[in-house]
């Protein structure tokens, strides 16, 4: 009730100061204090399974009319920001752990841009400091988001922070109706496919598909979106342990340095892509972002930039992180642990 109440507070202050993204920032804050200060409470599954639907179906709505045939064209683009994602996050973390930042291949796997708890499972298994790679999973997440922000707030002082209707406008139930559809659907066929990210991804995709072909209308009351974006800074800060500080306050620093480092080189790639491909730079940016793909999608859904290209390259990076990921980041890890071997 503490943390609800403090979210609330902190999501009222953040929209009537304008702040972007309020509705995600808010919640975070809160919940990283709350983790700090040694909180034990999470988030339940199926609290995140909804949530992460509900963002899926606004990504859905926002994306629906703006669909067209023309990104097909950017399709190599797409698959250049992936692989070059990808190369980046892996690259960096060889040379880090070959500088003796971290010890043996943490900081390959820290960086990697996979879904967090399977790149410290992986992590785990091949013998890594699974403690520090979670604390560098996790930083990368929020630092990511928190970059976004800023710069969405410096490109876009006058975006929306939020859903932007009233809190309890009208709604049809054969909205509501099609947002349950599309939730199942997304839910079922991510737990099958054995595709996390399917969660938001199937939904946002199929629906805006089906929203421009007229078949379906989908509808989130705003009061379910800002729940769902409060699930999700919730899940993100309470991450944030005393336990998991703890045992990484000395490499802390660099943990910091690293993801700042890996956050810099994707803008300058975002930089390139915007110049390329005629988009805006916060376009650019938020395509490339390196993971925390729920926190960029709600971000890019709240400001003024081009969703489609936004999302087709988050998808595509996501698609080639899951089929190649763990495999190219085993394989890095492998050539560190081996160059150090005497």
């Amino acid at each position: 009730m503490l943390l609800i109440a403090a979210t609330v507070a902190a999501d009222t202050v953040l929209t009537l100061l304008h702040a972007p993204a309020a509705l995600l920032l808010g919640p975070l804050v809160m919940a990283i204090g709350f983790g700090v200060a040694g909180a034990t409470l999470r988030p339940p599954g199926p609290l995140r399974l909804t949530s992460s639907t509900l963002i899926g179906c606004l990504v859905a709505t926002a994306l629906g009319p703006a669909l067209g045939p023309d990104l097909l064209g950017h399709l190599p683009t797409f698959l250049l920001i992936a692989v070059s994602t990808l190369a980046m996050s892996l690259g960096l973390g060889w040379l880090l752990a070959r500088l003796g930042w971290f010890e043996g291949a943490t900081a390959v796997w820290g960086l990697s841009p996979g879904g967090a708890a399977s790149m410290i499972a992986l992590a785990q298994e091949m013998g890594a400091d699974a403690r520090t790679v979670a604390l560098m999973q996790y930083f990368r997440v929020l630092l990511v988001a928190a970059a976004a922000i800023g710069l969405a707030h410096v490109a876009a002082p006058g975006m929306h922070a939020g859903p932007g209707k009233a809190w309890l406008g009208p709604v049809h139930l054969s909205g509501l109706a099609a947002t349950a559809l599309l939730g199942l659907v997304g839910a079922g066929l991510s737990r099958v496919l054995k595709f996390p990210a399917g969660i938001f991804l199937i939904p946002g995709l199929s629906g805006a598909v089906l929203m421009r072909l007229g078949w379906l209308h989908p509808e989130v009351p705003p009061i379910l979106g800002a729940m769902a974006y409060a699930v999700v800074g919730w899940t993100i800060g309470l991450s944030f342990t005393p336990a998991t500080l703890a045992h990484s306050a000395r490499a802390l620093p660099r943990i910091i340095a690293s993801t700042l480092i890996l956050i810099a080189l994707c803008g300058l790639s975002g930089l390139v892509i915007g110049l390329t491909c005629g988009v805006d730079p916060l376009t650019g940016y938020l395509s490339t972002s390196p993971g925390g793909v729920d926190s960029i999608l709600i971000i890019a859904a709240s400001t003024p930039v081009d969703l489609p290209f936004i999302l087709s390259a988050q998808v595509v990076r996501v698609i080639l992180v899951l089929i190649a990921g763990p495999w190219a980041a085993g394989q890095v890890a492998r050539w560190t642990q081996a160059k150090e071997e005497p």
